[in-house]
């Protein structure tokens, strides 16, 4: 890369509200910005300028004479304000930077972009540095602003707005940017009017001549090159992918705005130093009207990608605004209007251009694999995702739907992965015979996994079947490391499983847990997965805390309530376990797993009469639902029938009921404690020393 050093003036613009005015009209939004790039092109070339980046609502260009870059900005500025006004906010600075072929690096870009921060629609704000070298023309007029301290610049800076006829001149207290609070000093007198404020705002702009390399990369890049220290601070590495809009006329093409917003969060995912909030905290507030700033609280992340997306037939319109948490600054945006066949390319170019913005990783359009070429099969996907997220009302659609799109596709692999994913879930609830649904899944991922064996996906599947059902220890933490590697969320639930349940590391399980809810504050499931690791370790009051933080986030929770079930029954609150119990039963439909702990319930209170009732019409039904052997196994230990117990224990083990898994330390396994034949069970499950 050849380099040269020179003296630039660097010039900042970019459209105010372009992005509400995009969401409430794009015609209009698209026409002032097609009226917008045609004055600023001939406009800068008209004072000699090079344009080196267009960034949804704006530019950076840079001039050899600040001069030249003031009277090109009071110029465009004018023209801008004919009808129909733009409302375009122009900054310029001067200083040293490193072109390097046809970039431009180096902290005065940073400082041009702030300037232009703090300017309001109609003004065009320069630095002292600008000032000095234009005081002395009579054709520009300048009046101090007052004097700001940005952060990262060493020197406190002088900022002045152009005043010449028919441009803006806002009042100090019109300038609402987050500069440091500290007051350098007064308004005073420069020979020409002039008077100070402060503004900080902390804000990423787009540059270089691809479209893809960022004010941040430039920052980074000019830190290796001349060795100076980069604040930790000034790299934000977070990011939360809100649930695009759906601006479509029909309101069930939920699932398609869902999913492709879901896509591109999982691109980001496998960056390598960037967090990513989780999926269900950041489309918590879809629907919602919550300010940028409370997300970025909420999820504590610095960025959040909105967007929305309108599908028509067979075409889709999807847009995209990558903004500031801090103080709400739109760092990018962008349109694409596309047929539903390049859909994938769309969401890889979302994302790559995201990743260049935080300078972490280069992902360029058909670096990665598109999952499927048929977007009817695709469509049938992001259904079968939508249905599995339902819970146990939508398992039964969830494998419908993914069935759909293999016929549709037979070579997609992520529809595998998916369908595996929804037998496992459909057998947790009885709604298919366990030994059906683990054939079916274990087919199913292997397959994903043949068909794509670089995508995450199938091997977490596969992990989960090796642990819950296979108990082959080793293949089961392999498949794991290995989505991981492929970009799963790391720490993810079936480390805290593996590390509590195989090896009593509750402390590590729980850290993990964490870990996972610090990633998705508001996921009822990450507050569900580290309850259930302190009822493991029995800190059962913390694991109540959990599940109730869980009912907080979604009060319709089943396993939570089930959750407060066993723990409050660990306790000797019985009254409070039922009730939990049977709410959780309520919602499931009286399926699942909250059967085995209600008879549990019971059987620890000594209402013995309703445990042996409850049992004998669970027999009765047997033969129509499917009911694991480990409700009987559970009732009957209750009643003091110890050997029935263990003939019932033993169809569980044949069984390779899931949460057998459990049985080293698990509290609800405590009744058969004392029994030597539950030693030998656990033995025969050969667990890692």
């Amino acid at each position: 890369m050849s380099q040269t050093r020179q003296l630039t003036a660097i010039m900042f613009t970019d459209i105010q509200g372009y992005t509400a005015m995009m969401q409430h009209d794009e015609g209009l939004a698209i026409k002032i910005r097609e009226r917008h790039r045609k004055i600023f092109n001939s406009t800068t070339e008209k004072f000699n300028g090079k344009i080196l980046q267009y960034f949804g609502d704006g530019t950076l260009s840079t001039f050899h004479s600040a001069i030249d870059a003031v009277n090109c900005a009071i110029e465009m500025q004018i023209a801008f304000q004919k009808e129909p006004v733009i409302p375009i906010r122009i900054g310029i600075h001067l200083g040293d930077v490193v072109i390097a072929d046809d970039e431009i690096i180096g902290d005065s870009v940073n400082v041009a972009s702030r300037i232009e921060s703090l300017a309001v629609p109609g003004s065009v704000f320069i630095s002292d540095k600008v000032y000095d070298e234009i005081k002395n023309q009579n054709s520009i007029e300048a009046k101090s602003l007052n004097t700001f301290e940005f952060k990262n610049v060493d020197r406190p800076m002088e900022v002045f707005a152009i005043s010449n006829k028919g441009l803006i001149i806002p009042e100090p207290g019109e300038i609402k940017g987050k500069t440091t609070e500290k007051s350098i000093s007064k308004v005073k007198s420069h020979g020409k009017d002039k008077s100070k404020a402060r503004r900080k705002k902390l804000i990423l702009a787009l540059y270089s001549i691809t479209g893809l390399l960022v004010l941040l990369s430039a920052f980074i890049i000019y830190q290796q090159f001349f060795s100076q220290e980069v604040k930790t601070d000034d790299i934000d590495k977070s990011i939360a992918v809100l649930a695009f809009e759906n601006m479509s006329d029909d309101p069930d093409q939920e699932y398609f705005s869902d999913g492709i917003s879901e896509e591109i969060l999982n691109s980001l995912v496998k960056v390598g130093g960037l967090k990513v909030a989780g999926r269900t905290s950041s489309f918590s507030f879809k629907g919602k009207d919550v300010d940028i700033q409370s997300i970025g609280n909420t999820l504590g992340v610095g960025l959040v990608l909105e967007g929305s997306v309108r599908k028509s037939g067979n075409n889709v319109r999807i847009t995209a605004q990558l903004i500031s948490t801090a103080d709400g600054y739109h760092l990018w945006s962008e349109q694409y209007d596309r047929e539903l066949v390049d859909i994938f390319t769309i969401q890889e170019e979302i994302a790559a251009k995201i990743v260049n913005m935080l300078k972490l990783m280069v992902l360029r359009p058909g670096d990665s694999k598109q999952p499927t070429k048929n977007i009817e099969a695709y469509d049938r996907y992001l259904k079968g995702v939508h249905s599995l997220s339902l819970n146990v009302e939508g398992f039964g659609d969830a494998l419908n739907y993914y069935k759909d799109a293999i016929s549709l596709d037979p070579q997609f692999a992520l529809a595998y992965a998916g369908l595996g994913d929804a037998y496992l879930n459909a057998s947790a609830y009885g709604l298919i015979p366990l030994d059906t649904a683990l054939i079916e899944a274990r087919k199913a991922a292997n397959k994903s996994i043949l068909l794509d064996p670089e995508q995450a996906y199938g091997h977490d599947v596969l992990a989960f079947i090796h642990l819950f059902y296979d108990w082959d220890w080793e293949a089961a933490i392999r498949e794991y490391h290995k989505a991981l590697e492929l970009g799963l969320n790391d720490p993810e639930d079936f480390i805290t499983w593996y590390e509590a349940l195989l090896f009593g590391n509750f402390e590590k399980a729980i850290r993990d847990s964490k870990s996972i809810v610090e990633r998705d504050p508001i996921s009822p499931e990450a507050y569900w997965s580290l309850g259930l690791n302190y009822y493991f370790s029995r800190q059962y009051a913390k694991a109540i805390t959990s599940f109730e933080d869980a009912l907080e986030i979604n009060p319709d929770y089943s396993e939570a309530y089930r959750g407060l079930g066993f723990s409050y029954r660990q306790l000797g609150n019985y009254t409070k376990s039922l009730e939990a119990l049977n709410r959780a039963l309520q919602l499931t439909q009286g399926r699942g797993p909250a059967v085995m702990d209600l008879l549990a319930t019971l059987g620890a209170s000594n209402q013995k009469k309703e445990l042996t009732g409850w049992l004998d019409n669970l027999l009765e039904l047997r033969a129509e639902l499917t009911i694991p052997s480990i409700v009987f196994a559970i009732g009957y230990a209750y009643l003091g029938n110890m050997d029935e117990a263990f003939i019932w224990l033993e169809r569980t083990y044949d069984e390779r009921f899931m949460w057998l898994l459990s049985i080293k330390v698990a509290p609800d396994w405590d009744v058969f404690r004392d029994d030597p034949r539950f030693d030998e069970l656990i033995q025969r499950m050969d667990f890692p020393e």
